[in-house]
């Protein structure tokens, strides 16, 4: 009785094997279809969800940045007065989101156009203002808000730990603190700020927020000395994939990109591949020559 079943079966696949074939690449493509398109939209609903709890997009750091002359030194200028100054109101370094609010203004000499923004950067780092702010993760928070170049602006994060520096360089900790503010008042591009969780093909793959936790343990073991990163390290680091902190990554990689076709360009133009022999380099004249020589 089974085998007679058995032999049905075999014949009945090997009459019908092309619909078998057929049904079964047309559900793999089918299912294909759907992770990609579920994937997808696992990314868009998490994006969204992360960009209404920013306090600023990136248009409004441009704008900030754009309607204030504010240079980085008059940012560290405010963090020592509130530090060490005739009338500091830090307390062993921490100061109320208040108070800060209320000083910066004083300190700086101005008013802070569109001042609302900056307001609601420094109350996502503070847990709307129920935490006390380190003063120098704050001044390192607003430092986006500086018209110097982009160098100067990272040494301006930089300078604004140095009071607190016990070593050569930033420690883990603290640059952890520094990536978590970052993260909070939106100074890391939002496409960054999702992190794929691979699943089983047959699967649509998940996202996940990124955390401080994550980027920090990405860092390269070779950039970190005694639980520091030295300034280079940390420059490089916040500039890096990791943080790209106010899309800086992708300049550099554009900045990577013109160079590397450039040199390919000058190397053909010396080198033409062999199809190319119209190309090939012309002798130098014989002024060229002597003048060479």
């Amino acid at each position: 009785m089974l085998g007679r079943l058995g032999k049905r079966a075999a014949d009945h696949a090997s009459n019908n094997w092309g619909w078998y074939l057929l049904c079964g690449g047309g559900g793999s493509f089918g299912n294909y279809i759907y992770c990609n398109f579920a994937t997808s939209k696992r990314r868009t609903t998490l994006l969204g969800a992360v960009e209404k709890r920013l306090p600023v997009n990136s248009d409004e750091l441009l704008e900030l940045r754009s309607v204030n002359e504010i240079h980085a030194a008059a940012l560290l200028d405010v963090e020592r007065a509130l530090i060490a100054g005739r009338r500091k109101i830090a307390v062993d370094g921490e100061v109320a989101l208040g108070e800060l609010l209320e000083a910066l203004p004083r300190l700086l000499g101005r008013e802070i156009a569109e001042g609302y923004g900056v307001e609601r950067m420094l109350a996502a780092i503070s847990d709307n203002g129920r935490a006390r702010l380190r003063v120098a993760e704050a001044i390192a928070s607003l430092m986006f808000i500086s018209i110097d170049s982009v160098g100067e602006r990272l040494g301006g994060i930089y300078s604004a730990y140095s009071h607190e520096l016990q070593g050569e360089g930033v420690p883990l900790a603290q640059a952890r603190k520094l990536v978590e503010a970052l993260l909070a008042t939106g100074q890391v591009p939002l496409e960054k700020r999702v992190v794929e969780v691979k699943r089983p093909f047959y699967l649509p793959n998940e996202w996940e927020e990124l955390t401080a936790d994550a980027v920090m343990a990405r860092i390269p073991p070779e950039d970190v000395q005694d639980d520091a990163l030295s300034e280079s390290a940390f420059k490089r680091f916040l500039c890096s994939d990791l943080v790209c902190i106010w899309g800086e990554c992708y300049r550099i990689a554009e900045e990577a990109e013109r160079k590397k076709a450039i040199e390919l360009e000058a190397d053909r133009k010396v080198n033409p591949p062999w199809w190319a022999f119209w190309r090939s380099a012309q002798p130098a004249s014989a002024e060229a020559a002597a003048a060479a020589e």
